[in-house]
């Protein structure tokens, strides 16, 4: 009988044991501040030097590019990280693409497809992105029925972060 009592004690506290753990692994997950998202928005012209938080960046040049199928704007944009770079939602990130996309409200965002550096030479990998002699091209692209369907003027958008939330830079395309 006493063999039953401590196998039933020692199920009791190993379960007892993990319920405790799993409260202070809840409590530990879910501690962390949450994004507030996008608390304002900027518009930038062409040329404007831009001060934000941890980077500084000019957009030098933007254009639209038209074709019978697809629209292509080039936008070439000097940037320098003044601190952390927290891109993408990720600590220590400074894969600054995951922040930059074509705008095309009410229609079909995009990222880029390619990035040149101020030598024409194309930048392959997110960890040569730093190194990149500025400026940069990005060349964006989207479909011309994307285009067509627009609701508002296309821009170029630029989320950095700041803090709990992010500013979003825009530069009007049209």
């Amino acid at each position: 009988m006493k063999s039953k009592t401590k196998i039933w004690a020692i199920i009791v506290g190993l379960i007892a044991l993990v319920g405790i753990g799993g409260v202070f692994r809840y409590h530990q997950v879910n501690a962390n501040i949450k994004q507030k998202g996008v608390t304002n928005e900027a518009f930038i012209k062409e040329g404007q030097l831009v001060h934000a938080k941890n980077v500084d960046f000019t957009v030098t040049k933007a254009r639209i590019l038209k074709n019978k199928d697809q629209v292509t704007v080039p936008v070439t944009i000097s940037i320098n990280q003044t601190g952390s770079a927290n891109y993408g939602q990720k600590k220590n990130n400074f894969n600054y693409l995951e922040n930059m996309w074509l705008n095309i409200p009410y229609g079909i965002s995009n990222q880029t497809d390619t990035i040149f550096d101020k030598n024409n030479k194309r930048i392959a990998h997110a960890e040569n992105l730093l190194a990149a002699e500025q400026p940069v091209t990005m060349h964006f692209s989207t479909n011309r029925a994307n285009y067509d369907q627009r609701d508002q003027k296309m821009r170029f958008s630029f989320l950095v972060p700041s803090s709990d939330h992010y500013v979003k830079y825009s530069l009007l395309l049209e």
